[in-house]
């Protein structure tokens, strides 16, 4: 999700930053520089450690991957010029001609397969692995004279091609890879494979990414993107919604994320254009880890179930303007359940009974503040003792996703950048986060991930859907997760600025200037 904060007007002096102001936007054949912003820090500039949405927004815009995301959940060229899947198992790619590195050595098919290489390998760590690959091996195999890269998983994961989008899947140069303590921190000028390069940052006020020069490897979508990239892009952390509106309306800003009431302050206003998604889902996500409070708990889990009304928290986190849900993922990707008989019905009074005296603490990002508070106050009638802690995004996301017993009931905010069921299913079932998956309860549950592995395991769409079903059943059962809501995310873009959609994606790196 992208985020929009004011300019302090000391920044806008050191980095030349356009500012409309009173004067209005300035012109698309001066303009060459814009702000965007995220919702906090980035916890890393390695791509393969990339956890929260921020983190996915430089490295999207830092490092390009061998393919990407079209419309109708088909894909296009990125790095790669052709792929070909031979079997659920085994893919192909050719490898596009005259690329470079930020440092203007060349992107052959050997650094192709050794960034990816590492994005694959368990003791990396990467977040987007077991959506890429589920709980396969994979072996990469370049030919420099034929120009192409094979890869080979150890069983089959039909999601493959698809998870070779994710921005975790950013081809690292070998700059990088020799140095990845700089890669981290963003420091290694010629790690970067995608359109910017990292050229100054400073914690909680800026992160300046410079267009390269001779730059020409953008996507091949189905349609080319109109207008100019920015020769500048200055990304600025802030959290809150209301600021980001005022600003957007002053003319201080170029784009700008709201989720919630703010909207309607830019409703019937042509000089504004607004691009909604629906791929961020809500729901309550247990800690089942050996120890905690939940695990081996059904019974207490369920208890929490009965105390929450899913609408009051999707009407409190996004303004009256989402919609609930019947599992962790939104009605719009393929084989979702929609049966909320399955779901865990409201009762207070079984609730109370349960839930009385246990203490336990819950933990979500600030992007869902008052959907926090809510869920705390809600169980606090049911009689718990709970704690709350909304952290920024990158806090939130590294406490969730290091195991432990830290946290008991965590508020996921879910943003599917996959479009695909299997993608937030893998938080609740398959390897916890601390073994290289993306579960954050911790445990397995290897019934409902038998389900996604024989989906993954099929081509036929039919079977794929039949095998997603008893998986979400699974986790509805054993009330690992409570679905609550989608959150409505909606990217507002100043005259003369725009941004592009891929079904409910909306990519960073699409950002343009009216030509």
């Amino acid at each position: 999700m992208l985020r929009q904060s004011a300019v302090p007007l000391a920044l806008v002096a050191a980095v030349g930053l356009a500012v409309a102001g009173c004067g209005g936007p300035a012109s698309s054949e001066s303009r060459d520089t814009l702000s965007m912003s995220l919702n906090t820090d980035p916890a890393t500039f390695d791509p393969a450690l990339a956890k929260g949405g921020d983190d996915y927004t430089v490295a999207r815009l830092l490092f390009d991957t061998v393919v990407r995301k079209d419309e109708g959940n088909t894909l296009a060229g990125g790095i790669a010029s052709e792929w070909k899947a031979i079997d659920a198992a085994n893919y192909s790619f050719t490898i596009r001609d005259g690329l470079k590195c930020s440092d203007g050595s060349a992107i052959t098919p050997s650094v192709v397969a050794s960034s990816l290489t590492r994005f694959a390998a368990k003791d990396t760590g990467s977040s987007g692995r077991t959506l890429a690959m589920g709980s396969a091996t994979a072996t990469f195999t370049a030919d420099d004279q034929a120009g192409t890269v094979k890869a080979k998983l150890s069983k089959p994961w039909s999601d493959f091609l698809t998870g070779l989008t994710l921005p975790q899947a950013g081809i690292v140069c070998p700059a990088g890879l020799k140095d990845l303590k700089g890669l981290a921190a963003g420091t290694v000028q010629g790690a970067f494979s995608g359109p910017y390069t990292l050229t100054s940052s400073q914690a909680a006020v800026s992160y300046q990414l410079t267009l390269r020069d001779g730059y020409d490897a953008w996507p091949k979508f189905a349609k080319p993107l109109d207008g100019k990239p920015a020769k500048q892009l200055n990304l600025m952390p802030i959290t809150d919604m209301a600021t980001i509106a005022t600003q957007m309306l002053s003319g201080s800003l170029d784009v700008g994320g709201v989720n919630d009431e703010n909207v309607v302050r830019f409703a019937d206003n042509s000089q504004f254009t607004s691009t909604t998604a629906a791929n961020t889902t809500t729901y309550l996500l247990f800690n089942e880890r050996p120890g905690t409070v939940f695990a081996d708990r059904p019974d207490l889990r369920t208890a929490v179930a009965q105390a929450i009304d899913a609408q009051a928290f999707s009407d409190i986190i996004s303004g009256k303007r989402g919609t609930t849900i019947a599992t962790v993922g939104s009605d719009k990707v393929a084989c979702v359940n929609t049966d909320k008989a399955q779901l865990v019905a409201q009762n207070a009074a079984a609730a109370k009974a349960k839930l009385t005296g246990v203490k336990f603490r819950v933990v979500g990002t600030t992007l869902l503040r008052g959907g926090n508070e809510y869920i705390g106050e809600a169980l606090r009638k049911a009689g718990a003792n709970v704690t709350v802690s909304s952290l920024d995004n990158a806090n939130w996301a590294t406490v969730t996703a290091a195991g432990g017993k830290d946290w008991d009931i965590n508020v996921q905010g879910d943003n599917n950048q996959l479009g695909t069921l299997t993608s937030s299913l893998l938080r609740v079932m398959g390897p916890a986060t601390e073994d290289g998956g993306r579960n954050k309860m911790g445990l397995v549950n290897g019934d409902g991930y038998g389900y996604v592995q024989k989906a993954m395991s099929e081509v036929d769409k039919s079977a794929q859907c039949a095998a997603l079903q008893g998986a979400q059943k699974s986790f509805l059962q054993r009330v690992d997760a409570i679905p609550l809501a989608v959150l409505p995310t909606t990217v507002i873009t100043a005259s003369g600025v725009s941004i592009r959609q891929f079904d409910d994606y909306i990519d960073p790196a699409t950002v343009r200037i009216a030509g």
